[in-house]
């Protein structure tokens, strides 16, 4: 059937595609090395991959009508490839078959194709009404997603004719299971087509099959859907070690001429990655708290643009050129898009593909505040407070321990022996409202006999807001001199009762050989009424609660359900859970140094949350675990003037119930 043209298409096609993909890899080589170790424990990346890019577990998880769609299309086109590699090898050779499609197996694959071939129709006809006549806001209008759809229909309807017009004219053998196709056969039989009708109708199905599909190969890589050939391997390559420790810099590189990124060829070759398999489908834009109130930062705009502009230049930097090249800020982001983010990692929970936001952004601030000295103002006083006082409040370090006075609380300087450090954090030590918690939690560890003690006076803060903010040199420096601090006093385990604290302390000071054993207050809590040493006796009397997951507890550190063990063991709790929680919670807005950071748009995110509880839960009680999240919380009931809405960490609701 037509060997030389078929042949000609064939090689024309796919070394249009080998050169218009070259392009795209030739990027990859020249960025930056990936310091995150990408290739270890391949049985679970493996694992990952069956899980989530075959299973489609993320698709059918959030939004699973729609996602089920794409579930359909993507083993479709698995199903259908079997068939078209049969085609195109007729093409050339017109007795070409694979050679384990004989007999039974051949028939049976012919049912399944069959079968999926349907679901793909059902599914492009669903896909196209979303997008013509439902169209969602998280969905960017697109006429080439219309074009795409229309291409997948049409390689499914016309491997449909072309099987029934073998049957119709008995090229096809007897026992073939193609339902579809027998139907296509009687249309034709109906119609009484003759042998050369059929022969024809074979004929321009076969080419417009074949053709739409090396159209299709050679679109790929100008458009969305090169996340075909990289959705996969990017979700073997995510992440494995935890989120919680962003890449640290060396700031003692001589050689460096620049810190973090500035240009969109200094990104590493994951973070390309990235940009490369954004599936477009909004799921990040739908969860993100800035874009849901109104702010500049929209995680699909704020990764495509950056994939245009790398699309733009891709030539020069694919031939090492790209040294003319605009930095990003502001010529492709507005520096707003970054300050918007509160680094909560809903939009990557939430990514089918496992693409990053966070290491971008913040690689992108660091170039700010490094190279620029250009962040917020309000931010610039509360690095400057760290630089000073060593926290972000302004206040005399020497008040650090004043929280505890009457307590019985000693410090490490006078009692060395004990057996945790309760680091209790800025917000613990300065903040009017953090500081009864402080006190609850304390009574709650005497209560059971812990043996514990504080550093007061010689306590830093641990510099989360600062690296986050992106002042990475305040960060290390902070951090560097606590690590000294815990090495004089031989520390081994950590309390803390602030997940920010928590994650810096458990995931980053190993970067600086800060080893510990780290264990946020709502776990040690959770162990220790376990064990007996904490029996919750005072009744709640029934009154409904609900709880409000901190981020960098949550989708950070994956601590969801000590929380919630820790308040069911109060007598008398009804607890409600928002709409929104668990690793779909809404963050309060403080996260990545946004607690430092007035909101100038849309509005407030600790409102939209005290929104969720409101309209959600009838709770009249929200507990938290993070100092940040009930400073949030009760300000937003504070403007909202809710009066009937009360606000509390764990550890106040337990020293209450003892």
């Amino acid at each position: 059937m037509f060997p030389y043209l078929m042949g000609t298409l064939i090689s024309v096609a796919v070394l249009a595609f080998m050169v218009s993909a070259a392009f795209r890899f030739l990027i990859l080589l020249r960025a930056k090395g990936d310091a995150g170790v990408r290739f270890d424990r391949p049985f679970a990346r493996a694992y990952g991959v069956i899980i989530n890019a075959f299973g489609q577990k993320r698709f059918l998880v959030r939004d699973w009508k729609w996602g089920l769609m794409h579930f359909f299309v993507f083993w479709g086109f698995i199903a259908v490839a079997i068939r078209s590699i049969t085609l195109f090898g007729q093409g050339i050779s017109p007795g070409f078959h694979l050679p384990f499609m004989d007999g039974a197996v051949g028939h049976i694959y012919v049912f399944v194709k069959d079968l999926f071939e349907v679901l793909v129709l059902v599914a492009v006809t669903a896909l196209l009404y979303r997008r013509i006549v439902i169209r969602p806001s998280k969905l960017t209008p697109s006429i080439e997603a219309i074009v795409i759809l229309a291409a997948i229909a049409a390689i499914m309807f016309t491997d449909f004719t072309m099987e029934g017009a073998s049957i119709a004219a008995n090229w096809s053998p007897s026992a073939v299971l193609s339902p579809v196709g027998i139907w296509f056969a009687g249309i034709f039989t109906a119609a009484q087509a003759g042998p050369a009708a059929l022969h024809n109708w074979y004929i321009a199905s076969y080419f417009t099959h074949t053709i739409v599909i090396l159209l299709f190969l050679n679109w790929l890589p100008y458009c969305k859907h090169f996340h075909i050939i990289t959705a996969i391997p990017n979700v073997f390559l995510r992440r494995m070690e935890s989120y919680g420790a962003l890449t640290p810099l060396n700031l003692e590189d001589e050689l460096a001429t620049s810190f973090g990124v500035e240009k969109v060829d200094e990104f590493s070759w994951k973070q390309v990655m990235d940009l490369y398999s954004c599936t477009e489908c909004g799921r990040c834009s739908e969860q993100c708290p800035a874009t849901a109130t109104g702010k500049k930062l929209d995680p699909k705009k704020f990764n495509n643009a950056m994939r245009d502009h790398l699309y733009r230049n891709g030539i020069s930097i694919a031939l090492g050129k790209g040294t003319s090249l605009k930095a990003m800020v502001p010529e492709v982001v507005d520096p707003q898009v970054l300050w918007d983010c509160t680094t909560c990692r809903a939009c990557e929970e939430a990514c089918p593909v496992f693409i990053e936001y966070v290491d971008k952004i913040v690689d992108m601030r660091r170039s700010l505040v490094l190279m620029k000295g250009a962040f917020a103002p309000e931010a610039q006083q509360a690095m400057r407070n760290m630089e000073i006082n060593s926290n972000p409040w302004g206040l005399s370090y020497a008040e650090r321990a004043n929280w505890a006075a009457g307590l019985g609380v000693k410090t490490l300087a006078e009692d060395a022996s004990a057996e945790h450090l309760y680091f209790v954090g800025c917000a613990g030590s300065f903040d009017e409202r953090a500081k009864k918690v402080s006190r609850a939690l304390v009574t709650c560890l005497q209560k059971a006999g812990v043996s514990f003690g504080i550093l007061g006076v010689e306590e830093k803060c641990t510099g989360d807001s600062a690296r986050r903010i992106g002042n990475e040199y305040l960060f290390q420096q902070l951090a560097k001199e606590n690590v000294a601090t815990f090495k004089r006093y031989n520390v081994k385990k950590i309390i803390t009762s602030c997940p920010h604290c928590f994650n810096t302390l458990k995931n980053e000071y190993p970067q600086f050989g800060g080893h510990y054993d780290v264990i946020h207050h709502t776990e040690l809590l959770q162990n220790l009424i376990t064990a007996g040493k904490l029996a919750p006796a005072k009744s709640m009397h029934g009154r409904t609660l609900t709880y409000h997951d901190s981020c960098y507890l949550g989708r950070y550190n994956n601590i969801y359900d000590a929380p919630r063990e820790v308040l069911r063991s109060v007598p008398g709790t009804h607890i409600e859970e928002m709409q929104l929680s668990r690793d779909l919670g809404r963050c309060c807005g403080a996260g990545g140094g946004r607690m430092w950071m007035e909101e100038k748009e849309g509005t407030r995110i600790n409102r939209a949350r005290l929104a969720d509880v409101q309209e959600t839960t009838s709770a009249t009680l929200v507990a938290t675990a993070c100092p940040f999240c009930l400073t949030q919380i009760e300000d937003a009931v504070k403007d909202a003037a809710a009066a009937d809405i009360e606000t509390k960490d764990i550890a106040e609701l337990i020293a209450e119930s003892l």
